[in-house]
């Protein structure tokens, strides 16, 4: 059958002596579906000077909230532990998200565009006694 090159939807590729983890086809699909036409990035995942809160305005789309987050705790739980905190704190928002809540969300998806790439890498401990 030969060499596995994706699992579960984790592409696995060997360099030398490492293993490089990723699911960057997986993200760009998320990116797809939930971010048109915007192809800005940022380089956090989330702004601390930003307060989240309980919902006291107008209410945003809680469907599509609650894909968006789904769709990234798919990945957080895989290859990207990296947007742990955000998702954890944002997924607290599903019952009644904000604007401020959405705000935040879009920056999580901008944050991923900006490391869609980004893999784990994992070098073998018997490769490094040689």
């Amino acid at each position: 059958m030969g060499v596995a090159d994706v699992i579960l939807g984790i592409n696995i590729s060997r360099i030398s002596v490492r293993l490089v983890l990723s699911q960057s086809h997986y993200i760009k699909k998320v990116l797809d579906k939930f971010s048109k036409g915007d192809n800005n990035i940022v380089k956090t995942s989330m702004n601390i000077s930003v307060y989240l809160s309980k919902n006291k305005s107008e209410e945003i789309d809680q469907l599509k909230y609650s894909h968006i987050i789904r769709s990234l705790m798919c990945a957080m739980n895989c290859i990207r532990p990296n947007i742990f905190y955000s998702v954890s704190k944002l997924n607290g928002f599903l019952s009644n998200p904000s604007m401020d809540n959405w705000k935040a969300i879009q920056r999580v998806i901008k944050y991923m565009r900006y490391i869609v790439d980004y893999g784990l890498h994992h070098t073998s401990y018997l490769a490094t006694l040689k």
